[in-house]
């Protein structure tokens, strides 16, 4: 069903109530009878859906309230189970085999039509017993009927954020740094116009914190005729907040006495802002919606005023400090030797002070709170109450979420990271508390977790939206709004990985918990209620594993050294099967899996097992199926995977005939083209978008090679006219392809990555690919002047990575005339003197990266003079410097002279470096002795 609304806090009703729609169409031949009572069920269920969206904004719902919700909410996924096992019956039918298909119809003739009657008699008896199981939950409730408005809150509550603003400077910790960077900026003269500041950052950090001692700091009176400081909630009263601004510019309440419309507030704050120099800050935005209304207030005067936002959304902060002398300040951690300071501060004075018995278990916990203020604070002020034991603090450590502590700080913690989860649509709920399946520190990788997501049912998109691309934009929606941390960002902007915060992980834990979303089991405790969604870490209790009731299980998630799984094959709920890095597993712990008639998502990449089970097409809802590297062989069934969207293995992999069947194939990786038995089989997939191939012809002799070469060029070309969006090509260069070009140039080729050394002809073909984007060169044996330029034509170019052989390169010179779209260029292996850039050159350039790079010239002409200075896009500049035989002042030397390059480029690159096996950098005592050695040679050769 398009569009359906899926959230943790309405467990299966969203896709439940599509699939029951379906039920109703012509396409499902229902006995009579049951159709009238899948009516019923769907038109109660929508009733008890809207109840579910409308208590799930309660976030301090009654006891009462919560029973009610978790028995609704139990009672959608028994329902949707017993729905799927239906429509498994129907699939069974229509997508067997051609084969199989005429079977069928020979018992249909000699059986009539008994088969078909007696499964609608069984679908009817279950649907039965659904309505009077529905029909009970709902009178049970009403035989103990409570007033709804019991659910909210009973009286409002102080906003905790309320005690930053009063803060006594000398308890803060770490704030003096980030204090000092926007004073400057607030104080920067830029023809005295209003200007603006945002800070952003997750909740806890401390941004209210930092913009109070900034106010504190600037001076309303010294520097400032007047201000005001005002607060946001999730679901702002305008009118009030306008009024409270008002009322500190005036500095009198009777300001706005007779004042209740909006417009006339907003003509009074301009009024009085008209002519003065003014600070404000607006603390916690949720929406821009809101900073539009309030922007309305600001006049724009040539006073010097200054405004600051603080928010938890990137977006939201970018759209008030909108242009190029407005700035975005991003909130980061405390150091490690700042979150020491204020943890043992608030516990002992000082670290000196703490006993050495609980040191280890202070670095453990000061781990968990991940430099997160709100995080130390809290945890510092329980630990102050407690005996100072290490079993207790380690207590501690384990349970923080689940402590019954009425420790105010805890409570405040919770509200504060709850505030965030509350304002997030619903559609994003799910996928956040998804997160909790994943281990601490765990570097989650985007494209694993969206398609996660995609077989779990929690992005729906409307007809025809490629749910690959919606759920990726859910993904960057949740880095938007700071609840989870971006790893490596590329050049476009997109997070290829992220991570949680330890804080917001258990935050994620506990309230996946009471949503029944997910279970991380704990050592010698086994889960109360249904496990809906399991997640394996190696540390469990084999005899509780053993004990697990996994029936109602639609996802299970292993990780580590993880050495066994539960029984699978009464799992016939699952969705969801990941073992993705799981080295120690093998074979066996997969068998069954053929019985897992509702398994969406396969991952055994990286693991010990070799083969699939020969009936692996039974899963005839298997949609990913991922087996990097490992597997050798897909069994001949495979091609019986009507649904499968998504299917990555190894080049060695051998795939089975019949490929051409797999008609909803949208993504293939990476499949050795030129051995395929039957290549002609590839230009059948018209559903398919995204392919990724290996071209060896090592192996292949003579007529068979050309042959294959044709078949494949035939194929391709078929799937470039059907759409193909994306073609990357594996290229092994060997002795027998140097006769020129081996493929037309389709529009669908975007990468190219060549290995190997002869690369003279393939570089005379790349200009004419009007859509590569991606080009990546390994190791070629010699790459010349002439070689770039042409590299340089390639249209619309946006990434370049060389790695180079050091005793093959000659000076590179990067002129104005090429790469005129390249946005990221890498190269590995570079000397000093090796590259230059002249001005003009790659004008769109945002990434460089130098990567092993030495130090140490070819000669003694080379020096460190790029040309960096040139590249007036560049934001992000990446080094990292090949220590081996270097001196430690030859490193030294290197890291200034790129630091005076990134503070000589206009645009002030971010600068990126590290070192290569530092460890190798050669002490003072290694050069004296090699120095030594050689004067000794020289007077032994005299």
């Amino acid at each position: 069903m398009a569009g359906a609304l899926v959230s943790a806090s309405t467990g299966a009703m969203g896709s439940l109530l599509g699939k029951l729609g379906a039920m109703l169409t012509d396409e499902y031949k229902m006995l009579k009878n049951v159709r009238g009572d899948i009516k019923f069920l769907k038109d109660e269920l929508e009733v008890m859906n809207a109840f579910l969206l409308k208590m799930s904004d309660v976030e301090d719902a009654d006891e009462p309230t919560k029973l009610r919700v978790t028995a609704v909410r139990e009672m959608s996924y028994k329902i949707e189970d017993n729905i799927d096992k239906f429509m498994v019956l129907v699939v069974d039918r229509e997508s067997c085999s051609p084969e199989a298909r005429g079977i069928r119809k020979l018992i249909d003739k000699c059986n009539s039509l008994l088969p078909d009657v007696k499964t609608r008699h069984k679908i009817a008896k279950e649907v039965k017993d659904i309505k009077n199981q529905l029909k009970e939950v709902s009178d049970r409730f009403l035989r103990y009927k409570t007033d709804e408005s019991s659910s909210l809150p009973a009286k409002d509550k102080v906003d905790p954020r309320l005690r930053a603003v009063y803060k006594d400077a000398t308890d803060l910790v770490g704030i003096n740094g980030p204090r000092e960077e926007l004073v400057k900026w607030l104080n920067e003269e830029e023809g005295e116009s209003l200007r603006f500041v945002s800070i952003v950052g997750y909740g806890g950090l401390g941004r209210t914190t930092l913009a109070t001692q900034i106010r504190a700091n600037l001076g309303i009176g010294a520097n400032f005729e007047c201000g005001a400081f005002v607060s946001i909630s999730r679901k702002p009263d305008m009118k009030a907040i306008l009024k409270s601004i008002l009322s500190q510019i005036c500095k009198q309440d009777s300001s706005c006495s007779g004042l209740d419309d909006v417009q006339l507030i907003i003509d009074k704050i301009r009024e009085s802002l008209q002519d003065r120099r003014y600070f404000i800050i607006i603390d916690d935005i949720w929406e821009l919606g809101t900073w539009e209304t309030l922007k309305c207030a600001f006049v724009k005067n040539k006073c010097g005023s200054r405004i600051m936002i603080t928010t938890r959304i990137v977006d939201v902060a970018k759209s008030c400090s909108p242009s190029n002398e407005d700035l975005v300040y991003e909130m980061k951690p405390l150091s490690e030797a700042d979150s020491k300071k204020l943890f043992f501060k608030r516990i002992f004075g000082c670290e000196e002070s703490c006993p050495d018995s609980l040191k280890e278990a202070s670095k453990e916990i000061l781990k968990k709170c991940g430099g997160l203020p709100l995080a130390i604070n809290a945890i510092s002020s329980l630990l102050a109450t407690t005996r100072e034991t290490k079993e207790e603090w380690d207590r501690v450590r384990h349970s923080i979420r689940s402590s019954k502590s009425k420790n105010d700080i805890i409570e405040t913690m919770n509200y504060i990271l709850s505030l965030s989860y509350f304002d997030l649509p619903h559609h994003l709920r799910s996928c956040i508390l998804y997160l909790a399946l994943f281990p601490e520190d765990e570097l989650i990788e985007r494209q694993r977790l969206v398609r996660r997501w995609i077989s779990e049912g929690f992005i729906h998109g409307e007809s025809e939206q490629d749910l690959m691309e919606l759920g990726e934009e859910y993904f960057h929606e949740l880095v938007n709004r700071s609840l989870i941390q971006p790893e490596r960002i590329g050049y476009d902007g997109k997070v290829w990985n992220c991570r949680v915060h330890d804080t917001i992980l258990d935050f994620l834990i506990a309230k996946s918990s009471e949503e029944n979303l997910c279970t991380v089991l704990k050592k010698q405790c086994k889960p109360d209620g249904i496990v809906r969604r399991l997640s394996l870490m190696g540390t469990e209790d084999e005899e509780i594993l053993e004990q697990l009731d996994l029936s109602h299980a639609r996802s299970i998630g292993a990780f580590g050294d993880i050495k066994r799984l539960p029984p699978l094959g009464k799992s016939k709920s699952l969705r969801v099967l990941d073992l993705q890095d799981c080295s120690k597993l093998k074979n066996h712990h997969i068998k069954d899996i053929e019985r897992l008639y509702q398994l969406r998502y396969l991952d055994i990449s990286f693991t010990g097992i070799k083969e699939l089970p020969k009936q692996i097409g039974e899963l005839q809802y298997l949609e990913t199926l991922i087996a990097f590297y490992d597997l050798c062989e897909l069994p001949e069934s495979t091609s019986r995977l009507r649904r499968l969207a998504r299917l990555f293995v190894g080049p060695d992999c051998k795939l089975p005939d019949g490929l051409g069947n797999l008609v909803n194939l949208q993504e293939l990786e990476c499949i050795d083209a030129l051995q395929l038995k039957h290549v002609e089989e590839l230009g059948k997939l018209a559903n398919l978008r995204k392919l990724k191939i290996s071209w060896r012809t090592d192996g292949i002799e003579g007529n068979k090679l050309v042959q294959s070469k044709e078949k494949l060029v035939s194929a391709l070309c078929k799937l470039d006219e059907c759409g193909l969006c994306s073609l990357s090509i594996d290229y092994f260069s060997g002795e027998k392809d140097g006769e020129g070009p081996f493929l037309p140039a389709l529009g669908c080729i975007h990468e190219v990555c060549v290995y190997g050394q002869g690369i003279f002809w393939i570089i005379r073909w790349l200009p004419s690919l009007r859509n590569l984007h991606k080009l990546y060169f390994a190791d070629p044996k010699k790459i010349e002047q002439q070689d770039i330029e042409m590299i340089g034509l390639i249209p619309n170019l946006l990434e370049l990575s060389l790695r180079l052989e050091i005793d093959y390169t000659p000076r590179l010179v990067i002129r104005c005339e090429g790469f005129q779209q390249l946005q990221s260029f890498g190269v590995s292996g570079a000397r000093m003197g090796d590259l230059m850039f002249e001005p003009g050159a790659m004008p769109r350039i945002k990434e460089l990266k130098l990567l092993s790079f030495q130090e140490k010239p070819k000669s003694d002409a080379g020096d460190f003079d790029f040309g960096i200075q040139y590249l007036s896009s560049l934001g992000c500049l990446t080094v990292s410097l090949f220590c081996v035989d270097s001196t430690a002042a030859e490193v030294k030397a290197a890291e200034d002279a790129f630091k005076s390059m990134a503070e000589a480029n206009p645009n002030r690159p971010t600068l990126m470096m590290t070192r290569e096996f530092p460890e190798c950098v050669l002490q003072d005592e290694q050069i004296d002795m090699a120095g030594s050695g050689t004067t000794q040679e020289k007077e032994e050769s005299a």
